[in-house]
């Protein structure tokens, strides 16, 4: 018999399944889409926003002289979601934040049937998050993109490559998040960034990258405070992966400063003394970067996205993150309406 033949009733059976899922993936764009577009900007929020903001450079001199980017997001259940800003819509170099949309980008890819998370990749997500591992990163970007690292590309292996790169870009720009240029891994610089990693950081026609400071790459990492929140609102809705995915990225991103003491200066530590919260976030610290980007939820139910970005030179470490989200958590939180919390086991 004709191989072809002899598969199709196998391919009938799973055309189903694959419009499914096909499917599922259009719904999910549409919610996402129509989520973000239902966001809005709330004069009293901004009013509390600006009013903090200039409050706490007022007495932090080194925050004063920094570049900053800021968006909040106030989730109250059942009402509008409200959105303020502090340069928010400016991009800046993420760090290591941009390891969450790596890993709501691997779950995504998972209920696309792109993707397993096997053991190695469950703990390479592991060590990427909650370690801050850059090597475990590079090895989840390979894998999301099938791309490997190596030495330079000539121009028609190299324009496959950089298609391959963009792949999480456009993933969020079909949900409708713009603002976020994530198509590297990170580094850590002992030889880790050569060949076809310069090529594409040099590459000057890929819209959306940062120069470096030197001048010496083109199209870097980038991240706005306001898009960067979307997403995180994205994720504490379920809006972008079913409910359990939802959670169990959430729970990879749970903080704790007492397990991780330098917590405290970012939004885990802003939420310490507060009974009832917990804080999802990933934070990022690189050269002149302090940053961090999370969901605070309250046991009600109540949650607000708080994504903080400090660029400056010499380098900012002080408490600015943690002192504007303990405001935040104190404003907002102070009547919430009752729902229930996500389980307890961090992944």
């Amino acid at each position: 018999m004709n191989p072809v033949l002899r598969c199709l009733p196998l391919l009938l059976l799973l055309l189903p399944a694959m419009a499914a899922g096909a499917a599922d993936d259009g719904e999910r764009q549409t919610s996402a889409r129509g989520y973000l577009a239902s966001i809005q900007p709330s004069p009293e929020l901004q009013a509390f926003l600006d009013q903090t903001v200039k409050q706490l450079l007022a007495r932090d001199i080194r925050a004063r002289k920094a570049k900053l980017g800021i968006a909040l997001i106030d989730l109250n259940p059942g009402h509008t979601p409200h959105l303020a800003h502090w340069h928010g819509e400016t991009p800046i170099y993420p760090a290591s934040v941009v390891k969450f949309v790596y890993l709501m980008a691997a779950y995504a890819w998972k209920e696309q049937g792109k993707l397993q998370i096997d053991n190695i990749l469950d703990r390479q997500l592991t060590q990427m998050i909650y370690h801050s591992s850059n090597k475990a990163t590079q090895r989840v970007v390979a894998r999301l993109t099938e791309t490997q690292p190596g030495p330079a590309l000539p121009d028609q292996r190299y324009l496959q490559f950089r298609e391959r790169r963009l792949a999480v870009k456009r993933w969020l720009e079909s949900l409708g998040v713009v603002g976020i240029h994530s198509i590297h891994p990170t580094y850590d610089g002992g030889g880790d960034l050569f060949g076809r990693e310069i090529q594409l950081l040099q590459d000057d026609s890929v819209v959306g990258g940062l120069e470096s400071h030197d001048g010496k790459f083109h199209n870097r990492q980038a991240m706005s405070a306001v898009a960067t929140a979307k997403l995180l609102a994205l994720l504490a809705t379920d809006r972008v992966l079913t409910r359990k995915h939802a959670a169990e990225v959430r729970m990879r991103m749970l903080r704790d400063p007492a397990k991780q003491p330098y917590l405290i200066h970012r939004i885990a530590g802003g939420a310490v003394g507060t009974k009832g919260v917990e804080v999802y976030s990933k934070t990022g610290t690189w050269g002149p970067i302090f940053a961090d980007a999370g969901i605070v939820r309250h046991r009600s139910g109540r949650q607000i996205v708080l994504a903080v970005f400090i660029e400056s030179r010499p380098a900012y470490r002080g408490n600015f993150i943690a002192a504007l989200a303990r405001r935040s958590i104190e404003r907002l939180f102070a009547s919430p309406s009752p729902q229930p919390m996500d389980g307890r086991e961090r992944k």
